[in-house]
């Protein structure tokens, strides 16, 4: 992956990785309700399964790698607000910040993706749990 060399190259990159994955993020709820399951089955699929997953990827990974310019702060929280903002109304953009920060600062901390990946999968499966 190429890396930016300045903040504003950073930003813009970043904000393009963030956008991208709004019709991906579509396109991967397509796949699930695709799948020969139940409903609930579809929703755990993608809610449960392959959201965490891809948002890892794409959150942790290449956004707030590519924000490493700003300094390691800087990219969580950036990356932390370009997740929130994919999550529905204000109650949910709150969590979500909250949440995106915790996993952004073990990606920091631990340089890999996968610590946040099951972190990330167990709160949904929490969330889908209770309803």
């Amino acid at each position: 992956m190429h890396r930016p060399q300045n903040r504003t190259e950073a930003l813009l990159a970043a904000f393009g990785c963030a956008l991208a994955y709004l019709p991906a993020g579509r396109a991967l709820a397509a796949v699930c309700a695709a799948l020969p399951l139940s409903a609930a089955g579809q929703s755990f699929a993608l809610h449960c399964a392959a959201a965490p997953l891809a948002e890892e990827l794409v959150f942790r990974g290449a956004v707030q790698g590519l924000l490493q310019p700003l300094g390691p702060r800087a990219a969580v929280c950036v990356q932390a607000a370009l997740f929130a903002v994919q999550h529905g109304g204000a109650a949910g953009i709150a969590y979500a910040l909250v949440l995106g920060v915790l996993l952004g600062i073990i990606r920091q901390r631990t340089g890999r993706v996968w610590p946040g990946w099951v972190l990330h999968t167990v709160n949904n499966l929490l969330v889908f749990a209770a309803g």
